[in-house]
């Protein structure tokens, strides 16, 4: 089980979140990713990566590129720490390889968006997989590509990059030359929550917006409340935009 901090002081607004998803999978070791953990991992185990890390402008972009390690070096799974685990996720797993989640009620649903943002369907905020599957070389090389092209004045690019729309187009052309050992579960399993549906609630009431509760910039934010709307769920992410201004989608 891995998560990441930029340091190991994680925030206290988190640690409820984070010990969810120890109580619920007791029996899973937990490991806490560093900065410091990030660097020396790329260093001891993927030198050939270094100069593409080195390069990226943003800590966030660092931290993104080392989820994609985490799951080539050792398995398991990883989550983003405003996620909360709502039931053990093991009923999930057997016979997968690489599990993602999706977040849209589907692709009608996200063309219709005010934003074309199809290619956000796939976050990379949770991620499970077997040990060493090749799935996240190719993801690799995405970013690697991706960083060498990568325009910094769109307001996207260090979604482009490293992040969702990355994991979306590594997808996609993934399974252009392999279908097999790739899976993408439905949505509302892992991502019951649009971040669309409370990136603009901040200063709306309860009585004009119901999904305040599910919105930690709001004053109703209450996660009691949200994960009661989404009781077929096995996790839910806040989407608290922790690396982002506001306004800005974040991890």
């Amino acid at each position: 089980m891995h998560q990441s901090w930029k340091d190991v002081h994680v925030p206290l607004e988190y640690a409820r979140w984070t010990l969810s998803w120890k109580s619920l999978h007791p029996n899973w070791e937990y490991r806490l990713w560093t900065d410091a953990d990030n660097e020396a991992l790329v260093n001891d185990h993927y030198p050939w990566f270094k100069d593409t890390y080195d390069s990226l402008p943003k800590p966030v972009m660092k931290a993104d590129a080392c989820r994609v390690l985490y799951m080539h070096k050792y398995g398991g799974m990883y989550a983003d720490l405003d996620f909360e685990a709502l039931r053990n996720v093991e009923p999930l797993l057997p016979g997968q390889q690489v599990l993602l989640g999706s977040m849209m009620t589907g692709m009608d649903a996200c063309r219709a968006a005010e934003w074309a943002m199809c290619d956000h369907a796939i976050p990379n905020a949770w991620m499970a997989s077997v040990r060493g599957h090749p799935f996240w070389l190719f993801a690799l090389q995405q970013i690697i590509k991706a960083a060498g092209e990568h325009n910094t004045s769109r307001w996207d690019f260090v979604e482009t990059v490293t992040g969702p729309v990355m994991l979306y187009n590594a997808v996609k052309a993934y399974r252009r030359v392999n279908s097999t050992g790739l899976n993408v579960l439905e949505p509302g399993v892992i991502y019951p929550i649009n971040w669309l549906d409370t990136m603009w609630v901040h200063e709306e009431s309860a009585e004009d917006n119901a999904m305040t509760v599910c919105d930690p910039a709001n004053r109703h934010f209450s996660d009691t409340e949200c994960k009661k709307r989404f009781p077929d769920a096995y996790a839910i992410t806040y989407w608290s935009h922790s690396w982002a201004p506001r306004g800005r989608k974040g991890r």
